[in-house]
């Protein structure tokens, strides 16, 4: 929730403006489409950022602006509510494409379908090569996350955080396998995309994504995210001025930033 913020940086209403582009440069990377194909993703990826603009953006404010009001001696509600919050932007911003992804994959030939499915395979290796020659410390990604949000964390404070990820459950081989296992059949839904009831089933195995897993591997997520919640509000809680102050800056250039972006598309 918090280190996603990131993404709105001094420079965010200038990029926010150009994300459409990128958006569609993504998708289209998966697969050699037709001329006609890239503008109708254009066309998908610029109405996305027009809806998200008017529909969520500003709940994102105002997730920024309560975080800014946050109890600091007892934040572990508000995080939780936050959380809940932010959450919701994602799912509501993941469902948003259910219906074009529906729509436009109609239309793609076998041929595409084999190269959207070589595509996430590629991308998949790609990750994982990433991971082995880096490394991967969760311990790191809250330093620079905190970081980025203007919380240089303590040695004191880093040391707690590790005490704390002592309980975090290691799910990463079982979500990347489920995700593969999730891809492989998302593409042989593709494959009978000219089937009568094509939509339905794509429909609910799209909506499948959002609970993948059993209940097991549910509660560990659950888990994971509970004790992500509870060091984000040990940090709120154990940080000194200096460090709310610039936490405080940072969240107030993420929301002139939205404030641009919000006057500018003339979205109340």
């Amino acid at each position: 929730m918090i280190f996603s913020m990131s993404s709105c940086s001094i420079a965010g209403s200038w990029v926010y403006e150009r994300l459409d582009n990128y958006l569609a440069d993504y998708f289209k990377e998966f697969a050699n489409f037709s001329r006609e194909q890239d503008e109708e993703i254009e066309i998908i990826s610029t109405e996305f950022i027009n809806w998200f603009s008017e529909n969520e953006l500003s709940k994102v404010k105002v997730i920024l602006e309560n975080l800014k009001s946050i109890n600091l001696q007892n934040p572990e509600k508000e995080i939780s509510s936050l959380y809940r919050d932010a959450e919701g932007v994602f799912t509501r911003s993941n469902f948003y494409f259910k219906s074009p992804i529906i729509s436009f994959t109609k239309e793609i030939n076998e041929v595409q379908i084999d190269e959207i499915g070589s595509h996430f395979r590629e991308l998949r290796e790609k990750r994982e090569k990433e991971r082995a020659e880096n490394g991967y410390s969760l311990i790191d990604n809250y330093i620079s996350g905190f970081d980025r949000v203007g919380i240089k964390l303590r040695d004191d404070q880093i040391d707690k955080i590790k005490l704390k990820l002592e309980n975090h459950i290691e799910v990463r081989e079982e979500w990347s396998n489920l995700q593969e296992e999730w891809i492989e059949e998302f593409i042989q839904l593709l494959k009978n995309n000219q089937s009568s009831d094509y939509e339905t089933k794509m429909s609910a195995y799209l909506d499948s994504l959002e609970e993948l897993g059993e209940e097991k591997f549910r509660e560990k997520i659950d888990k994971n995210e509970l004790l992500a919640q509870e060091i984000i509000s040990f940090v709120f809680k154990s940080s000194d001025e200096k460090q709310i102050e610039y936490f405080n800056r940072s969240l107030d250039i993420y929301i002139k930033s939205i404030n641009r972006i919000l006057s500018r598309r003339q979205v109340n």
